[in-house]
């Protein structure tokens, strides 16, 4: 079950977009990435995307770069997300999603582990311009 925590926001009228609106657009996002396809998560994404993966000791900087990541990674990877919590950033087109994630090799050796996290993302135009995952990695250790 996701927990949605809307608020009454005095801020609505000023340009910023609805809570269920920047839920729906993050879920969109989830719901590519479950089913694997790297073109519908591309297409969530601004073309000047900032992407952290807590994984990596870099940013992805821009949808050309977060390509290549996109790609590699699902050849890698099966990584399914069930969103257990979102919550607004007040004053921004922005929110926090937690998550719990069942992640497996994609070669199906090995076990299917499940680690919670959570996202930061910003929104701008319709599109995630900001994507920032942290989650404990320790738990996926087995799968090395």
């Amino acid at each position: 079950m996701i927990h949605n925590h809307l608020a009454s926001d005095p801020l609505a009228g000023a340009g910023l977009l609805g809570d269920g609106e920047i839920f729906a657009l993050t879920e969109r996002c989830i719901t590519a990435w479950n089913d694997g396809d790297p073109e519908a998560i591309l297409s969530t994404y601004s073309d000047d995307v900032v992407y952290r993966d807590p994984a990596l000791d870099r940013p992805i900087l821009g949808k050309a770069d977060l390509r290549r990541y996109v790609g590699a990674f699902l050849r890698a990877w099966d990584m399914r997300f069930d969103v257990t919590e979102n919550r607004r950033l007040a004053g921004a087109d922005a929110q926090v999603c937690l998550w719990l994630a069942r992640v497996r090799r994609r070669d199906g050796t090995g076990p299917t582990v499940t680690v919670p996290g959570i996202e930061i993302i910003h929104i701008r135009e319709g599109l995630l311009c900001r994507d920032e995952g942290y989650m404990d990695l320790a738990p996926l250790l087995p799968l090395r």
